[in-house]
């Protein structure tokens, strides 16, 4: 009787450390070398920082490289019209005919590239939710 309940726990004892392992291993792959110095009260000056803010990739075409170079990048604490139609990628062409159907299409395809099921990051996921949000309340939005 007092067997089971042992094993019992053991096993949930070890399957518990194992998943807590895994989360605390996917958190330490997203950590950059400037957040691991932070963490442990190294102070960093920007002079001793050597990056480009260019966004740097070889599977976007030469024309949203461009774009995205151009854009310095950050978020705003309140999300806006502007910033919206950046994330969700909806060109100047397209503002003037922004409906609920292209819209969705629009947030579909950007959750498609960024969805946290499929390696995506969740914080991504919210701004393009956040982004659809802005938009659908947006005066930029043709109503049926």
């Amino acid at each position: 009787m007092v067997l089971p309940l042992i094993l019992g726990v053991g096993v949930t004892f070890v399957a518990v450390t194992i998943r807590s392992g895994l989360r605390a291993w996917i958190v330490y792959k997203s950590l950059t070398p400037i957040m691991i110095a932070r963490m442990n009260g190294i102070r960093i000056t920007r002079s001793e920082i050597n990056y480009t803010n260019k966004f740097q990739s070889t599977k976007l075409s030469n024309e949203l490289k461009t774009k995205l170079d151009q854009f310095q990048g950050g978020f705003y604490p309140t999300m806006t019209e502007s910033e919206a139609i950046l994330i969700l990628d909806i060109s100047s062409k397209d503002i003037k005919k922004l409906d609920e159907k292209l819209l969705k299409r629009k947030h579909r395809g950007a959750m498609i590239l960024n969805h946290p099921d499929k390696g995506g990051s969740p914080y991504l996921a919210t701004k393009i939710n956040e982004a659809r949000e802005v938009l659908e309340r947006s005066v930029l939005l043709r109503k049926r």
